[in-house]
């Protein structure tokens, strides 16, 4: 059987693809941004390019690779591996991705969502190791989650489960609810700050260089020196995604919640703050069972999630 196996990533701000080996190991990369306006259409155009020069790269060529594994910014059929929709990129509803791979390609493809994919690394691979039951979220882009039971993915009925970006959650301004995507997503955190920057005052539109600039990294950079605005953004994210990963805890029971994407890559003030509102609204029985982590496998946890489940597939499993 040829050697390697491709992971893809598809994404709401970026695309990725890894070389990699039975194991999961990555051997070889490749990124790019991706332009949300531009549609699916667009990234569909990229990858093809985007996977020879990754092959390029390695010094590989397509007769050594034995399958692909996709994980994508949002729900499939998992049965069918159709997108049903992405909430980031228009032209996706309803594509027929596992079978369009499969031709562009010519090699078996498997395909899930995103955070499933991340998930699966994590419980296999990352900080997830060793225990039988692993709940992945992801705060980036956007917000998705993971639910992966004995090294498996658990798919609910076939279209998805642990969508945790779409459950509701109070809005903390208004208290009103709210999708917990709308609130603690890096697009979110964003939008937030640049809001409150127009009739508050704050150093962020100097950092950032401009409101329309402001961004989550901005929001935390300017909260690490002190700034009024930055630092109550920066709580109300962690209190709303602490409170929302202690309901997880006591739906699910896990042994460890893992949070990756680019939100998670904040630094102590994010995770100092997101650790005590976990531990303060957690279940009391099910406290000393639960450990939230940090994304051990960081930016490579989709590919690498891609690298498991192309293996899987070569498997029958």
């Amino acid at each position: 059987m040829p050697p390697y196996r491709i992971g893809i990533e598809i994404g709401g701000t970026k695309l990725q693809a890894a070389l990699g080996n039975r194991a999961g190991e990555v051997l070889c990369r490749q990124r790019q941004a991706v332009q949300p306006q531009a549609g699916g259409a667009a990234i569909r155009a990229a990858l093809p390019a985007l996977l020879t020069a990754l092959l390029t790269t390695a010094g590989a060529d397509w007769s050594e690779v034995a399958a692909i594994g996709i994980g994508f910014g949002g729900p499939l059929d998992a049965a069918g591996g159709a997108v049903l929709r992405s909430f980031q990129v228009g032209g996706w509803d309803g594509f027929p991705l596992r079978q369009w791979a499969q031709v562009t390609w010519g090699l078996p493809a498997a395909v899930t969502n995103d955070a499933a994919a991340a998930g699966l690394a994590e419980a296999r691979l990352g900080a997830g190791r060793g225990v039988r039951r692993v709940f992945y979220a992801t705060a980036g882009s956007g917000i998705g989650g993971g639910w992966i039971v004995d090294g498996r993915i658990d798919a609910g009925q076939g279209l998805g489960m642990a969508e945790l970006g779409h459950t509701w959650v109070p809005d903390p301004q208004s208290g009103q609810p709210a999708e917990l995507e709308s609130i603690c997503s890096g697009w979110s955190i964003g939008r937030r700050a640049r809001l409150a920057a127009a009739h508050e005052p704050t150093t962020l539109p100097a950092l950032a260089g401009s409101v329309e600039a402001i961004d989550a990294r901005a929001v935390y950079t300017a909260a690490a020196t002190g700034d009024r605005l930055a630092l109550r953004i920066l709580d109300e994210t962690t209190r709303t995604l602490g409170l929302a990963l202690a309901n997880v805890a006591a739906l699910l029971h896990p042994q460890v919640i893992v949070l990756g994407g680019g939100v998670a890559l904040m630094g102590p003030l994010f995770w100092e703050a997101l650790q005590r509102e976990f531990a303060c609204r957690v279940l009391p029985p099910f406290a000393p069972g639960v450990r939230l982590l940090p994304s051990q496998l960081q930016e490579d946890a989709v590919p690498v999630g891609g690298l498991c489940l192309a293996e899987d597939l070569l498997k029958g499993d």
